[in-house]
């Protein structure tokens, strides 16, 4: 092997070899091509077609050359299994002495030159910036300013994925504002905030969210990922019907994450993007494409996806949905997931993917009951005052209708709500609970609506002034136990449940004690017009 010549360490890293004359990128480039040779023998050329062999020379001083890799996957993969063979095989043939140490460089996909950086820029010449570091650096360039080398594929690359992620999240600026709301926009990019002004998401914030008993659990979850930098559960998936505030909550945790520490990469993509982003790699036929779409789920912090048990009804996307899971879990990389059901009821998904998902933390969100229906309202009121009308006015009576017919989900109680408000504002007929019970007579709202044990006990005990929690206390006094009997008549009467069942929700009664006051109501509303009266009263404010 010939004598290595020696630089003039103490001249400028950016002048020529004082013995060959050549500037430290020439020779670099000189260098490479003929380790790129020698590295297709040493890895093999499968593995170098897929790795090695698409890196680049991006700069070079005196003391080390910078690689770039077109994806921080490749990057990432190259650095943990490849990297020792690529310097080694670099000393071998680099013509300065010591030879140079080598970083490899990792495209970062939230960040993009500024303005004038690109005004200043020279052609055929990298950032002076993005020189990689002295000797002994580490063999990452994790500077938030260094750029892949400007490449021109017939292929889509990462960058065309996230344009499409914010192109669609300005086609979705239109959808409502729920409280909990379950559609899977992006969020937008800081140009389009300011150009369009305020997304809906950005108003998904923990701040917003109406917690109540059956979604308390999940919104402890959400804020302990929001809050830590390393996952304690993962992955962690939030299931339940839809409607109910899932999408809220992964919008939140996407806001407080960026909002708290702006470094760390947050994606989150609805299982319609997902989907359609793999088929449109996969039909692609390029490497570079598929390898694109990898590393725009992978080169991620926090990877949240909405609706994932749609990706699960397509095998091949079902498959990569699994590898991206097990890739970023693997990582300490934080997942979080929202399906419409357990992932163990999601039909299609493979036993693997089921167990995968199990694996973590799974949160239900239960329906809404009245309570929380009943806050939620109080929220649309207030934010409506604040907003468009400052004077609206719903009487108590009114909304605890709203909250007791609405029963299905908090989005249908908001469409009621709209549907309520815009008629009085643009007729200007004042809000009771009649204009109300009209409005909504001939809408969805007002069809199917099941009545429960819990509505038939609040609205006996408003009739008979005593607490909700006399309904299944252990008192015998007749001015509890006769409200009591009157509700229980009313549950066997208005709904399809069996006597065992509602006896349990009256403290634990047996059966028998629910007949015998099905019985005791029928003889005294014979016997008692008065009483009569009031029961029917009850009645029909529960019919609606």
């Amino acid at each position: 092997m010939p004598k290595k010549r020696n630089t003039d360490i103490l001249s400028s890293p950016d002048a020529p070899n004082m013995f060959t004359g050549e500037a430290p990128l020439e020779s670099a480039h000189k260098v490479w091509a003929k380790v790129d040779k020698e590295l297709i023998y040493a890895l093999g050329p499968n593995v170098h077609r897929s790795w090695t062999g698409r890196l680049s020379v991006s700069d070079a001083c005196a003391f080390s050359v910078n690689l770039t890799a077109p994806t921080r996957f490749i990057a990432s993969k190259i650095e943990t299994q490849y990297f020792d063979d690529v310097q080694r095989l670099w000393a071998k043939h680099d013509v300065v002495a010591p030879p140079r140490q080598i970083t490899i460089s990792r495209p970062v996909s939230h960040m993009t030159p500024s303005a004038s950086s690109l005004k200043n820029r020279q052609p055929g010449k990298a950032l002076a910036s993005h020189r990689p570091p002295a000797l002994g650096a580490s063999k990452i360039d994790a500077s938030e300013n260094t750029q892949p080398k400007a490449t021109t594929t017939r292929y889509r690359t990462k960058a065309s994925f996230e344009r499409s992620d914010r192109e669609m999240a300005l086609n979705n600026t239109a959808v409502s504002d729920t409280p909990f709301g379950d559609t899977g926009a992006s969020a937008f990019d800081g140009t389009a905030r300011a150009r369009m002004g305020e997304s809906p998401r950005q108003r998904f914030t923990f701040d917003n969210f109406v917690v109540g008993a059956p979604n308390e659990f999940a919104f402890a979850v959400a804020r302990q990922i929001a809050s830590l930098d390393e996952p304690q559960y993962n992955p962690v998936v939030l299931h339940g019907a839809n409607g109910i505030g899932k999408t809220h909550l992964l919008y939140a945790v996407q806001n407080a994450v960026e909002a708290s520490d702006p470094t760390r990469r947050v994606k989150l993509i609805s299982s319609e993007k997902f989907v359609n982003a793999f088929v449109s790699s996969v039909r692609g036929g390029g490497r570079d494409e598929i390898e694109a779409f990898k590393s725009s789920l992978r080169d991620v912090d926090v990877l949240i996806i909405d609706d994932a048990h749609f990706i699960a009804d397509k095998p091949g996307s079902q498959e990569e949905l699994l590898h991206t899971l097990i890739s970023l879990v693997g990582e300490g990389r934080q997942v979080l997931i929202a399906a419409d059901r357990h992932p163990d009821l999601i039909e299609k998904a493979s036993d693997r993917l089921k167990s995968y998902l199990c694996s973590g933390l799974v949160c239900k969100i239960s329906a809404a009951d009245y309570e929380l229906r009943l806050r939620i309202l109080d929220r649309l009121i207030a934010r409506r005052r604040e907003t468009a009308n400052a004077t609206l006015a719903i009487p108590q009576n009114a909304r605890d209708h709203l909250a007791a017919r609405i029963n299905a989900t908090p989005r249908d109680l908001e469409g009621a709500f709209n549907q309520v408000v815009a008629q009085s504002e643009l007729l200007g007929t004042p809000i009771t609970l009649e204009t109300i019970q009209e409005t909504l007579s001939d809408s969805r709202y007002s069809k199917g609506m099941r009545l429960t044990v819990d509505k038939i006990q609040r609205a006996v005990a408003e009739e008979f002034g005593i607490a909700l929690n006399d309904m299944t206390s252990k008192r015998r006094a007749r001015d509890i136990a006769r409200p009591r009997q009157v509700a229980m008549y009313l549950c066997k009467k208005l709904t399809k449940r069996s006597l065992p069942d509602i006896g349990r929700r009256f403290g634990g009664r047996d059966h028998t004690t629910v007949m015998h006051a099905v019985k005791r109501v029928d003889s005294l509303r014979a016997e008692d017009s008065v009483f009569n009266s009031r029961v029917s009263a009850v009645e029909t404010t529960l019919k609606g």
